[in-house]
């Protein structure tokens, strides 16, 4: 009671509304440039047929949770402190876990978690060349943090506690759940991913057939940036949330923008590494053309010595003895 009385939950929300709108910028920024990487290719649109559905519809989604939960949180303060004149009333007003507001900016969070947590393990399953196998974990603890994340949502509005999600014990267990399966997931999933590349990458140095590991070297720091920047998030969100600080609040709206500034940034970069390597390899081959050319021509003399070997006892064996029978032997042992 003391971390919340040190910080109440009015403040948690002023706060946490600028939090989060300072990442939903940073997060229209990379959103611009990753439509600008589905949608366009080198100066032009992309035809139908080239363009990555799953990650269109990924990253539109994405946009519609993250611009909702800005909405929906902005909605909540200006009624609450506009509407209601009672500092207590305001209090009870933001510690209403049922109202609708609070019920949906949860669908919002678990909505943006259910989709980056698809895309993650589509990615590894991706990587992996398409083998089940590799993602079978990954994907028990996705559809794990999905039915807690639907729980929670389900019980928060049916709840009729007045305390927020703090002190509702029907929703502590199924949140825990929900942050320490998706914290397992992303860490396990994007190890999993890291691991591959950085394998190839390896391999393909040892074989001196791919000097240039600036693009794949610039994807993995990506990577492993990203999954750094979100489990860091979701560390600090569960430990406010076990400590019952209402700072909960404003790390749990950052999260929902953080989760697509990492996709974005993540189909930016790969978008990159291919734009590196199809330039270095148009480049190696301009060089190679532009070497051979440097080479001066010169007079190669070639002389041909023909050796033939008969083998008498062949020669008796295959000659024709009538005339009609000499295209069948020629035909025999050619």
């Amino acid at each position: 009671m003391a971390s919340r009385e040190a910080f109440p939950i009015d403040a948690a929300q002023i706060v946490g509304m600028f939090m989060e709108s300072v990442f939903f910028g940073v997060y229209l920024v990379t959103f611009v440039r990753c439509v600008k990487v589905l949608f366009w290719r080198d100066g032009a649109f992309k035809p139908w047929h080239r363009m990555h559905h799953k990650m269109i519809v990924a990253a539109f989604l994405m946009c519609i949770f993250a611009s909702l939960d800005v909405a929906f949180h902005l909605r909540h303060i200006l009624e609450v402190f506009v509407g209601v004149q009672d500092s207590k009333s305001v209090i009870d007003a933001f510690n209403d876990t049922s109202y609708w507001i609070n019920v949906m900016k949860m669908a919002c969070y678990v909505a943006q978690t259910f989709v980056g947590d698809a895309i993650l393990l589509y990615r590894c399953w991706i990587v992996y060349d398409k083998n089940w196998y590799v993602i079978i974990v990954s994907t028990l603890l996705w559809l794990g943090c999905t039915v807690c994340g639907a729980m929670t949502i389900y019980y928060q509005s049916i709840s009729d506690t007045m305390g927020a999600l703090l002190n509702a014990r029907s929703l502590v267990p199924f949140i825990t759940s929900m942050l320490v399966l998706t914290l397992a997931m992303n860490t396990l999933t994007t190890s999993l991913i890291v691991y591959k590349i950085w394998r190839i990458q390896d391999r393909l140095r040892r074989r001196n057939t791919y000097t240039l590991s600036n693009p794949l070297s610039r994807l993995l720091v990506v990577l492993i940036e990203s999954g750094l920047l979100y489990t860091l998030s979701i560390v600090i969100l569960f430990t406010l949330y076990m400590l019952g600080n209402n700072g909960q609040y404003g790390v749990s709206n950052a999260v929902v923008q953080i989760i697509g500034i990492t996709f974005n940034l993540i189909i930016t970069s790969v978008d990159r590494s291919d734009t590196s390597r199809g330039d270095a390899t148009q480049n190696s081959a301009m060089s190679r053309s532009a070497a051979v050319n440097r080479v001066p021509l010169q007079t190669i003399h070639i002389q041909t010595t023909t050796s033939v070997i008969r083998y008498p006892e062949f020669d008796e064996e295959a000659k024709p003895t009538s005339p009609s029978s000499d295209a069948d032997s020629r035909t025999e042992w050619k």
